[in-house]
């Protein structure tokens, strides 16, 4: 097999594995503000930032830990901040990617901080005595909810624009058609 073969078949299979999974979005030109192309590889633009804001106040919180530690009123602001701007997203729905990006990133801020306060935690058994492992477990718990009714309030499947397009019947390429045929051919 040549180097050029090789290297198609990788590039096809980068594009198709980050199209189902990492884009998770169609990636048609009607949806580029959905996504971030960097050559075949396919990233959804809300994840990516929320990944990314987690990460950079992961980092942040850890190095600053005795701050957060000596004020952890800082991480409390840090998480309604994030939890705040991703409501006004919800209710704005910005078409601009990097409007996105940014209100997403935030979250993804937000959430650490959300973790931080969990952690944080642990410092105040002297106030809540035995019982900090059962606020950090209840404090965790109350995150799954969140999360789960944050999604119900975007509401927006990404496929369901797709119903009503017209190009899905036109473009043999079309993402929707894509998806449609792989869930025949699973079955």
């Amino acid at each position: 097999m040549s180097d050029k073969k090789i290297k198609d078949d990788f590039s096809n299979r980068l594009k198709r594995f980050s199209m189902e999974y990492l884009a998770h979005h169609p990636v048609c030109g009607k949806f580029d503000n959905h996504v971030f192309r960097l050559g075949s590889l396919i990233l959804c633009v809300g994840c990516t930032s929320v990944i990314i804001g987690f990460i950079v106040q992961t980092v942040v919180f850890f190095s600053l830990i005795g701050v957060y530690k000596t004020y952890p009123l800082i991480a409390g602001l840090t998480a309604v901040y994030g939890v705040l701007l991703a409501l006004i997203q919800v209710f704005l729905k910005p078409k601009n990617k990097w409007v996105k990006t940014f209100f997403r990133f935030s979250l993804g801020i937000g959430l650490s901080g959300y973790t931080s306060i969990i952690i944080l935690t642990s410092g105040l058994s002297y106030l809540i005595g035995h019982y900090t492992i059962l606020v950090q477990i209840v404090l965790f718990l109350l995150l799954l909810p969140g999360v789960f009714l944050y999604n119900i309030l975007r509401g927006d499947s990404p496929y369901l624009e797709c119903q009503e397009c017209e190009d899905k019947y036109t473009k043999p390429t079309c993402d929707y058609n894509f998806i449609l045929d792989e869930t025949k051919y699973n079955q």
